[in-house]
This record gives structure tokens, C-alpha cells and sequence, in this order.
């Protein structure tokens, strides 16, 4: 039993080392770019760029990858905007929304039906965004 009372505090120091760094590197990786994260719906970045800018970055993205565009819509005097469009049975939203000057966040949420997200989709069309 004293046995594993000293190997239980060094179990949740190690797992705390290692999510804190995870974090940090998630941190770390967002300075230099943009870190894509997962969400429940689909996928999210912090983007440099204006809202104007990362909204034409997902026009061109919808290009390249062959997304219909089906809608738009701008809110709150420009600081949110909302990109719709349609690629086979995924529809796809990209929802940008100012954080600051120089930053924008971004999520893209696709979804083959009311319930069902294709997450990795999602982050396929966040990563075009990104790239371009």
C-alpha cells in the first residue's frame, strides 16, 4: 500500500506535465500561426486577418475545394460574418468573427444532416482557409 501512495502523486504529476505542455505547445503554435483545434461541431482556428480578409481567404477556399456557396450573412456592423455553402451531402459553414486588429477566429462546421458532423472535413476546409 505505501508503495502506491508514492507512485499515484508522480502518475498526476507526469499527467499534468504532459497536458500542461500540451497546452503550451498549443499556445506556442498559435503566435506562429494558426492553431486548428477540434470542436464538437467541427473545427477552429485563431486567423491573422481582418474579418474581410479571412472571409475572401473562404471564398477562394470554397473554390478550390469544389464548395458550392449557398449563402452569406454579415452582423454586429461587420465584426461577424457567415459563409454557407454545399459540396455533395456536406453542408459547410464558416463562421468568422473579429477578435482583435490583426486577429479573427474562425470555425467550420460541416454536416451531412441534423445530427451527423464530419469533423475531419471540417478541418480540411479550415486548413484551405489557413494555407491560403
Amino acid at each position: 500500500m505505501p508503495r502506491l501512495l508514492r507512485v499515484y502523486p508522480l502518475a498526476l504529476i507526469a499527467a499534468v506535465t504532459i497536458s500542461t505542455s500540451g497546452c503550451f505547445l498549443v499556445a506556442a503554435g498559435a503566435g506562429a500561426g494558426a492553431a486548428i483545434a477540434y470542436t464538437q461541431r467541427g473545427a477552429s482556428a485563431s486567423v491573422p486577418g481582418t474579418v474581410d480578409a479571412v472571409f475572401a481567404k473562404a471564398q477562394s477556399a470554397f473554390g478550390s475545394m469544389s464548395i458550392s456557396e449557398t449563402g452569406q450573412s454579415t452582423e454586429n456592423s461587420g465584426a461577424t460574418r457567415r459563409l454557407v455553402g454545399k459540396n455533395g451531402e456536406n453542408e459547410i459553414t464558416v463562421e468568422i468573427k473579429r477578435s482583435s486588429d490583426e486577429v479573427t477566429a474562425v470555425e467550420v462546421i460541416a454536416k451531412k444532416n441534423v445530427v451527423d458532423y464530419d469533423k475531419d472535413y471540417a478541418k480540411r476546409v479550415l486548413d484551405a482557409i489557413v494555407g491560403k
